[in-house]
């Protein structure tokens, strides 16, 4: 990815990629989570990830709070949107996580 490439508010990499020396990550997180606020365009926030994705990201979500949904894109295929009960998809050995539990993370203190 470029050097001025977006940040997400969440990467997530898995370990055999991560290097023994302090830097920055080569190429794109592997998993990567937007949370939109009131004031974010959903279009620029789908940008982002559209272009993550087209650099090797392999799942990507939107969460939006307001909506209680969250839209997954899993490599280049079109996003789903999930709610409520839904099980999301992950990757690694995370199960079971559902949109309202994962709505609920975004609002603990």
């Amino acid at each position: 990815m470029p050097p001025l490439s977006p940040v997400p508010d969440i990467a997530v990499v898995k370990s055999d990629r991560l290097s023994e020396v302090d830097g920055p990550l080569p190429g794109p997180p592997d998993w990567l989570i937007e949370i939109r606020s009131p004031d974010q365009s959903t279009l620029d926030l789908q940008n982002k990830i559209l272009h993550c994705l087209s650099n090797g990201t392999q799942l990507a979500w939107l969460i939006d709070i307001q909506r209680q949904q969250i839209w997954v894109w899993e490599n280049q295929e079109l996003p789903l949107v999930y709610a409520v009960t839904d099980i999301l998809p992950t990757l690694g050995n995370i199960s079971d996580l559902t949109v309202e539990v994962v709505i609920a993370m975004t609002q603990q203190r």
